[in-house]
């Protein structure tokens, strides 16, 4: 046979090896699943990327020097009880105003250990003996607040008339927070010992 006619037949039987690309099938259930694998690929990729961008838009909580002194001071005092959850909602108050936040609720309810409750028992976060209402009325005579955010409030709000407006900025001048408008009712002792206590806790935090 000749040189030509061999190199022929060898390319032949090379041809002959590769497939008719007409007999070619691909699986239905494969096509499917490689297709379906590129979807959730891409889906993973968009979701990733549009949580980066809402994570990047989201604005950053900046505390000033002042705001972090202030919520150290505090935390250092009620580590461990209630009161503690509601600091966040502290710092941004007048620092004079959080002393006495501070100050009161140990008397009234041990820093939130004694509270108030919903008929269901759930906490009214009024831990500061507030006879008013809050936004789920009146508990166990006292105001019943719907949040710790909201207890805070209203409470500071409430200092705050007191002792800028109406000039009580001493530990003796609020025992109307205690007694109302009169202390007849008190015996001696226990209005004493009502200040003594506040202004020992209110200045911790107001030095």
């Amino acid at each position: 046979m000749s040189v030509k006619k061999q190199k022929a037949k060898n390319l032949n039987d090379y041809l002959s090896l590769i497939p008719d690309i007409q007999n070619i099938r691909i699986s239905s259930d494969i096509f499917y699943g490689v297709f379906l694998g590129l979807c959730l690929l891409l889906t993973g990729l968009f979701l990733g990327a549009s949580s980066s961008v809402q994570a990047m838009e989201q604005p950053v909580k900046i505390i000033s020097p002042e705001q972090f002194r202030l919520e150290r001071d505090v935390e250092k005092m009620v580590e461990g009880y209630p009161i503690e959850k509601m600091i966040p909602y502290m710092g941004t108050r007048d620092r004079e105003t959080v002393a006495y936040l501070v100050g009161i609720a140990p008397k009234d309810t041990n820093w939130g250990k004694r509270v108030p409750v919903t008929e269901n028992g759930e906490d009214c976060y009024n831990y500061w003996g507030y006879r008013g209402e809050g936004s789920r009325g009146m508990a166990m005579g006292h105001g019943c607040f719907g949040s710790k955010k909201e207890a805070v409030a209203v409470i500071s709000k409430r200092l705050d008339t007191l002792i800028h407006e109406y000039k009580r900025d001493t530990t003796e001048d609020l025992v109307v927070w205690k007694c109302g408008y009169s202390c007849d009712g008190h015996s001696p002792e226990s209005v004493q010992g009502w200040i003594d206590d506040v202004d020992y806790y209110a200045a911790q935090v107001k030095d």
